[in-house]
């Protein structure tokens, strides 16, 4: 239990990250020496409290038997993948800390090991039932800077295999000082290896943020943050006041002249009958917006309505918007699973009906410009090889709408922040973030926080707008990643799986010539 809670605290919020290079290590420390359900039974007790504790910002959402719900369900669930991963190296490997006899290269065998089954253990969850790539290991190093630049090659998932890595050989090197008799300096051969890498990638990452950008003209992105209730607005009663709100604050950021205006994620409730106030609000600053709609179609063949979550580009000219409708979904709060079969999952969640998927990335135009920016909505951002997808050789912003709201004050908005940092290292593009309630900021193609609102009196919460200045361009062009995606992250897999089989393949001969 304590693990997974020291576990948590590497997370925002309070973001000690140092606690990230400990957890891989003490989790199998902690179980050493058990097997079968014992084993796995401690490996999840600490990957479920680590889980209850970052996901308490659930607890805020004002639906309380779907927040309950909700919290414990998703904890629960993704703790097996944490405990799937101990397991592994417990029953398999029995850790390596039972037995401390191992050589030296077993030893390393096992760190690679641990490392890449770790990473495809990620690569699992990011992609199981629609996928849940929250608070991947890595991402505890969203501020290291020169860290994190290994991730425009091997994504997100480079930065956990060096975590895992490095914790394990630290524990190698622990059993070892305290079994040293004549060479009290041998833990050293457990840990060069993981140190000289760590050193290269963070000198890369140096060498990396010191890369000259040709740039073009800043282009003034200006973004409002209504810092609307979740209850508000669920209510129908309320559009009109919180359209004025929306319009009001609108209003003071379009004296700045910026070059597009961005509304976050269910902010405005945008009818015919108040279109034509944002219409003539655009007209007069010429400037076009960016804004979250609720998208709606009916099938010609069937007569089926259809209902999206949706970015919308709305010109100042009388040209027809272009739409991008979310494709990833999250469950009980914008779609509701198994709703016909199973008409009871309803009152876990607060929406009255689900959303459909959409179908493809879009691409927003640049006001004069050759380049486009790619809308993603909410927590899109969290999947690497979902934003990879949106961007394209000509792609030159990623514009993220979402409405963290739901979570009140809390924990969320920096881990949802922490998590979109890499998607702008991933694929060498920098990113704004217009949010209802937080974090709304902009990123650079590095994964630095170059300016967020609320940074000069510490409130990132509360209603209000700005204004970023976000110099677009091409660094070095498409990143690794961003042309051949998980490449590292599959390998991975592979080369856990790998593992796996051939320590099965072992044990089984070994039984035979026993038996023999």
């Amino acid at each position: 239990m304590l693990v997974g809670f020291v576990w948590a605290l590497a997370y925002p919020e309070p973001r000690w990250s140092v606690f990230a290079w400990v957890v891989p290590g003490a989790l199998l420390a902690v179980v050493a020496g058990r097997e079968g359900w014992r084993l796995f039974g401690l490996a999840f007790l600490a990957a479920l409290v680590f889980r209850l504790v970052s996901l308490r910002f659930l607890l805020n959402i004002p639906h309380t038997g779907g927040a309950i719900g909700g919290w414990l369900a998703l904890s629960v669930s993704a703790a097996f993948f944490s405990a799937a991963w101990v397991w592994l190296c417990g029953v398999w490997f029995r850790c390596g800390l039972a037995d401390q006899n191992w050589p030296w290269i077993k030893r390393f065998c096992f760190g690679l090991f641990a490392a890449a089954a770790w990473v495809g253990i990620e690569m699992f969850q990011a992609r199981a039932l629609g996928g849940y790539p929250w608070n991947f290991l890595g991402v505890t190093q969203f501020e290291n800077n020169p860290l994190i630049q290994i991730a425009a090659f091997t994504g997100v998932y480079g930065v956990s295999f060096l975590i895992v890595w490095f914790s394990v050989s630290v524990v190698f090197a622990v059993l070892a000082i305290r079994r040293a008799t004549a060479n009290p300096w041998s833990w050293m051969t457990d840990m060069a290896a993981p140190c000289f890498v760590l050193i290269g990638v963070c000198a890369f990452g140096v060498l990396r943020l010191d890369v000259i950008v040709k740039l073009s003209e800043p282009f003034r992105v200006a973004v409002v943050q209504p810092s609307i209730p979740q209850r508000l607005i669920w209510e129908s009663g309320n559009k009109e006041e919180r359209m004025d709100k929306v319009l009001e604050l609108s209003e003071l950021a379009l004296v700045s002249k910026p070059d597009v205006l961005i509304w976050p994620e269910s902010s405005a409730p945008v009818t015919q009958e108040n279109w034509p106030r944002v219409k003539r609000l655009l007209q007069e600053a010429n400037t076009p917006l960016i804004l979250g709609v609720d998208d709606f179609e009916r099938d010609a063949d069937t007569g089926e309505e259809r209902f999206y979550n949706s970015a919308a580009f709305v010109p100042v000219d009388d040209s027809a918007p272009v739409v991008y409708r979310k494709r990833r979904l999250v469950m009980f709060g914008e779609y509701i699973p198994f709703e016909k079969s199973l008409p009871f999952m309803k009152y876990l969640s607060p929406i009255g009906a689900s959303f459909s998927a959409g179908s493809e990335p879009v691409q927003f135009p640049v006001k004069d410009r050759k380049t486009t920016m790619a809308p993603v909505i909410c927590y899109e951002d969290a999947f690497p090889h979902g934003v990879r997808e949106h961007v394209l050789p000509g792609t030159a912003l990623l514009v993220n709408l979402t409405n963290d709201g739901w979570f009140g004050e809390g924990p969320a908005q920096w881990q949802h922040a922490a998590n979109a940092v890499f998607r702008c290292v991933e694929n060498r593009v920098p990113m704004v973030r217009s949010c209802n309630n937080g974090l709304s900021c902009w990123v650079d193609r590095f994964g630095q926080v170059r300016r967020f609102y609320g940074e000069e009196n510490g409130d990132i919460y509360g209603a209000g707008f700005a204004v970023f200045e976000i110099p677009l361009g091409q660094a070095l062009g498409r990143s690794f990643y961003n042309r051949h995606g998980d490449v590292f992250g599959w390998s991975c897999l592979v080369l856990g799986l790998a593992g796996v089989i051939a320590r099965l393949a072992k044990r089984r001969l070994h039984t035979r010539r026993e038996i023999g």
